[in-house]
């Protein structure tokens, strides 16, 4: 490392080649206001280089980098009072010069957030986001697949890739969205705090950690991912697996989907009757059944639209009497039947999404999943839209959480819950981020298709891969649900289903006909996914597997 003293800037290079010039200012605004850097004081000790500034918003700012063999860590500390709305790292504002980024001589960029089916590897001008935010009917916040991702991008220079990640405690994580901000030669880090983290006294950013020395983007991760937990701030892997949570699913949203009217309408008693006989008529008897939108009258209290599903309880019965297991499938954050009291509202007192810091909101989730796990007999939960996190400066709430950390509470009383009330109980999310190792079970790829207006011929198998090998190298050992909606031809399923068994537990999501194409499946095409199955199955027999 040299360091440029008048302009905080340190020149990186590792293994004889330049990889940066980071740029030890920081900027952590406030609803209040930019923080701009007025004067700046350098030290070196050691492997220490602390970065002293003068701040148009904060009593003190301090930003520390430490070097470690392979490994730098930076941190900004502010004193002082307000509420925080952004914090730039690695960069910031800077009179009279404006706001100036780091130098990078890095080529590419992996996102382990899916967010396009090619755009995985992306020129390092181009920006990505890892967040808890995100909505797939909206144009240009497609990202929304997991929720959130690891807190780790993997560079690459010459072949050789670097993670640059974030490490904080997951209370401290009250950001909704981590920034990659690339430009020419150039970039920065945003963590988006929207004012509802009120700094009184002492603030410290996430460390930022760059760990050079890999040979894939998955080793970098990987990396990040053991930093985290050797440090405590990511919990183990669990290793306690039960048999039944391994056994093939067939989950109903794609055979709704293939039905004439709205999907959600199509979730009835009838209708997966009608699923899951004409699959047994071709020996295609799944283990699990995921009972999915909308099975419940309202989302937030979680019982069963008598009109679609008039004995539900006893449905789960029959399945439980043919050696089934049922998921109910529980859409986070949705208000809908919730009392306004137990919502993060708008400023005018519209519900927006329940609120689990709210003594109300807490109790009405505990009773929609003891309800479901307990009345009906359920026998765990498909968790769903993660990406509906409340977002927004404007919001009101109770509590201190925002962002990750208010995500992680939510998900903390569903599985708190789940397993009060059934120790075996199988709850599945899409939050392949090690701090939530403790809330989720099993880490589902999640929807197959995305974009389809702008990119309909992405695609599919090499896009699955890589999803499912950002949860491996993110949480090793963690069962996944390979999913399976939605393909776009039955070619396209055929080729889905032929490795399914090699990312996780096969996941089928039609009856008798791909809903996009129309085509339908064939008794050879059923009689493939029987002979996946009995694969699966066999592999499950064998002597270590959990019982």
């Amino acid at each position: 490392m040299r360091v440029d003293t008048r302009r905080a800037v340190v020149t990186v290079e590792h293994d004889g080649l330049l990889w940066f010039q980071l740029r030890l200012l920081s900027a952590l605004d406030t609803v209040d206001g930019p923080d701009e850097t007025l004067g700046v004081t350098v030290t070196e000790r050691g492997n220490r280089i602390e970065v002293r500034c003068a701040s148009s918003r904060w009593d003190e700012r301090v930003t520390v980098l430490e070097s470690h063999p392979g490994r730098l860590e930076i941190t900004t500390t502010v004193r002082g009072q307000g509420d925080l709305l952004t914090a730039h790292l690695l960069g910031g504002h800077r009179p009279p010069s404006g706001f100036l980024p780091s130098g990078s001589a890095v080529e590419t960029v992996f996102s382990p957030n899916p967010d396009h089916p090619r755009r995985v590897v992306r020129p390092a001008a181009e920006p990505a986001v890892i967040g808890v935010t995100g909505d797939g009917a909206e144009p240009g916040v497609g990202r929304w697949l997991f929720c959130p991702a690891p807190w780790c991008y993997a560079v690459s220079r010459d072949g050789r890739w670097a993670a640059l990640g974030i490490a904080a405690p997951i209370d401290e994580q009250t950001f909704t969205s981590f920034h990659y901000t690339g430009g020419t030669d150039g970039f920065s880090l945003r963590l988006d705090y929207e004012g509802h983290t009120r700094v009184d006294g002492e603030f410290t950013t996430p460390a930022v950690v760059i760990q050079f020395g890999h040979e894939t983007p998955q080793a970098a991760i990987r990396a990040h991912s053991d930093l985290l937990r050797d440090r405590g701030l990511a919990p183990p892997v669990p290793t306690a697996t039960h048999r039944h949570w391994l056994e093939p699913i067939f989950c109903g949203w794609g055979a709704q989907s293939a039905l004439p009217g709205v999907t959600q309408e199509r979730s009835t008693q009838d209708n997966y009757d009608r699923f899951l006989a004409h699959l047994a008529r071709h020996d295609v008897v799944p283990g699990t059944v995921v009972v999915d939108d909308k099975w419940a009258a309202r989302y937030a209290t979680s019982r069963a639209d008598d009109t679609k599903w008039p004995d539900l309880r006893g449905w789960i019965a029959e399945r439980h009497a043919a050696n089934q297991r049922v998921l109910l499938w529980w859409k986070a954050w949705d208000p809908d039947g919730a009392p306004a009291e137990a919502c993060v509202t708008l400023p005018d007192g519209t519900p927006v999404a329940l609120d689990p810091e709210h003594p109300l909101g807490e109790k009405t989730v505990v009773d929609a999943v003891t309800h479901m796990l307990g009345d009906l007999d359920a026998d765990g939960l498909k968790v769903d839209f993660l990406a509906k996190t409340p977002s927004g400066t404007a919001l009101r709430h109770t509590g201190s959480r925002w962002g990750a950390a208010l995500l992680h509470h939510l998900l903390g009383l569903v599985y708190k819950t789940a397993k009060s009330v059934k120790p075996d109980a199988l709850i599945v999310t899409h939050t392949p981020n090690p701090a939530f190792a403790d809330v989720t079970d099993m880490i589902r790829l999640n929807d197959i298709r995305m974009l389809d207006a702008i990119d309909p011929d992405g695609p599919v198998v090499p896009h699955m891969r890589y999803r499912a090998s950002v949860v491996t190298a993110a949480l090793p050992g963690m069962p996944v649900d390979s999913d399976g909606w939605c393909l776009p031809d039955r070619a396209e399923w055929r080729a889905y289903l032929d490795i399914q068994a090699e990312l996780g537990v096969p996941a089928l999501y039609y009856a008798d006909r791909i809903d996009l194409s129309g085509e339908e499946l064939t008794p050879a095409d059923l009689a493939e996914v029987a002979r996946v199955w009995a694969a699966c199955r066999r592999t499950l027999d064998e002597p270590g597997t959990p019982s």
